[in-house]
């Protein structure tokens, strides 16, 4: 029987975090370069997409998928930081755009699973991993921001309790806003 594992991420990951994070947003024709790139934010420890707030899921021991989550009350310093050294993706808007979670919220920035392990329960278990650091670190709140188009997501999210609380836009798009108790 296949076995999925969680581990913290490493700073050793920062490549396999940028690769899935621009998979969790849906951007598969990334260059190598833009990967590099992202792969060095991804190895800061201050940023959003930071390793420090990253788990990988192993499934039978290879890496198989990402979730990114941290404490809400982070997230504008973490911004801050990290939309300028990736501008050229966001674009010079990002200022204006609505706040992805804020104190009181233990929010699931990203979260991916590639396309070969999908199917296998380890969303579900990233997914409980969450839920595990949530209540470590005491905050009685998660959130998510989804795209009410991404069937899949949705229900996989709605299924694990998350319910509609509103909308948010991120880089001008706007995305359901779902929340845990």
């Amino acid at each position: 029987m296949e076995e999925i594992k969680i581990r913290k991420a490493t700073k050793a990951d920062a490549r396999f975090i940028a690769e899935n994070v621009l998979r969790a947003l849906h951007i598969e024709e990334a260059g190598d370069e833009h990967i590099e790139h992202l792969a060095g934010i991804c190895g800061r420890e201050d940023t959003l997409y930071s390793w420090k707030n990253a788990v990988i899921a192993l499934y039978d021991g290879v890496p198989a998928g990402l979730m990114i989550a941290y404490d809400g009350a982070r997230y504008r310093r973490m911004r801050d930081l990290t939309f300028p050294m990736i501008g050229r993706y966001v674009g010079d808007d990002y200022p204006l755009m609505d706040d992805e979670a804020c104190a009181g919220e233990f929010y699931l920035d990203s979260l991916a699973v590639l396309p070969e392990f999908r199917n296998k329960g380890i969303a579900s278990a990233l997914i409980r991993e969450m839920f595990r650091l949530r209540d470590e670190a005491g905050i009685p709140l998660a959130t998510i921001a989804v795209d009410p188009a991404n069937d899949t997501a949705y229900r996989l999210y709605t299924g694990k309790g998350f319910r509609h609380d509103g909308q948010i836009t991120v880089f001008g798009t706007t995305y359901d806003r779902l929340v845990c108790r």
